[in-house]
């Protein structure tokens, strides 16, 4: 019975979701990923294993999967939260995909403040079987603040306030993060609104732009001129942080499995290769405890500063 309510609900909800800020072209890409994310969605509420999303995600052009495998993830943390007795989604699960997991897991998390369901703990003796959630456990509030904004349509004051307020500067961050990924799909390729939107907010406009400029890569990945002409939109100030977001959108990519690896790499050349490769380096150096995260995104700066003056007139 929970699953097929939770089936619904979930189901319902991201067929009607519309965006009308968005421009030309936008409609086709946000329709995909949702439909995308809603099947992954639909198959881990099922109660389908790792192993299976795996299977049927593998069918998929490789660009998209990660969309699926989120989704999946999402699905997997709302059966297990609103199960009487929880098990933990990510106990024994293979190491493909592992980043976008953790994001969905955290997306539930932003369906349920939304919507007044339960969540999956963010913390605590739930993960301690969890070898990898020290180190990824702040991606969970990422997805948080992806899911938050999109559910409401708008970085609303409301949500700016329940941010603002939160005391841990880094989940605050990794919120923000969130959130600056949904403002692209809020208004994909409405760049006169993105850029208003940043320069509305200042004093947080570095994690939203990092956040945005991971959108804008990891959607358009394997057309890889179109990221360079959708930064070109934007001045220097939020580019350096869209930069750093790019480069972690394509290491994320090539992270999730070899299929995607190799094609990534085949595609990138010129300071995308830059980006990418700072990424790989930033994440090595960045290490494997509870620090990662913040350690991560600090890093992105070695690669981003460098590249920002260069002229995107070529593209």
């Amino acid at each position: 019975m929970t699953r097929r309510i939770l089936s619904y609900f979930v189901g319902r909800t991201i067929e009607r979701m519309r965006f009308p800020h968005q421009e030309e072209g936008g409609k086709a890409i946000s329709d995909r990923v949702l439909a995308l994310f809603r099947s992954g969605a639909m198959l881990g509420l099922r109660g389908e294993t790792m192993e299976a999303c795996r299977h049927e995600s593998q069918k998929l052009p490789w660009n998209v999967r990660a969309f699926f495998n989120e989704g999946h993830a999402m699905g997997c943390a709302g059966l297990q939260a609103c199960s009487l007795i929880r098990r933990n989604p990510e106990a024994n699960a293979p190491k493909d995909y592992e980043i976008m997991r953790y994001v969905g897991y955290g997306f539930w998390n932003g369906v349920g403040a939304k919507f007044h369901v339960p969540g999956l703990p963010e913390n605590g003796s739930y993960w301690n079987d969890v070898q990898s959630f020290s180190k990824y456990r702040l991606l969970m509030a990422n997805g948080y603040g992806f899911s938050l904004v999109l559910f409401h349509g708008n970085f609303t004051d409301k949500i700016k306030n329940i941010v603002m307020n939160e005391t841990d500067e880094r989940r605050r961050e990794a919120v923000l993060h969130g959130i600056g990924r949904v403002l692209w799909f809020l208004y994909l390729y409405n760049y006169a609104s993105l850029k208003d939107v940043l320069d509305e907010h200042r004093k947080i406009a570095g994690p939203l732009a990092i956040g945005l400029g991971l959108a804008i890569a990891f959607t358009q990945v394997a057309t890889p001129e179109n990221i360079l002409r959708s930064l070109e939109k934007f001045p220097d100030e939020h580019r350096v942080h869209l930069i750093r977001g790019a480069g972690i959108a394509l290491q994320v990519h090539a992270q999730n499995d070899p299929e995607c690896k190799k094609n990534v790499e085949q595609l990138i050349h010129g300071e995308l290769c830059d980006w990418y490769e700072g990424a790989w380096s930033a994440s090595r150096d960045a290490g494997e405890g509870k620090e990662w995260y913040s350690k991560y995104h600090e890093l992105t700066k070695r690669f981003s500063i460098s590249t920002v003056a260069k002229d995107f007139s070529h593209v």
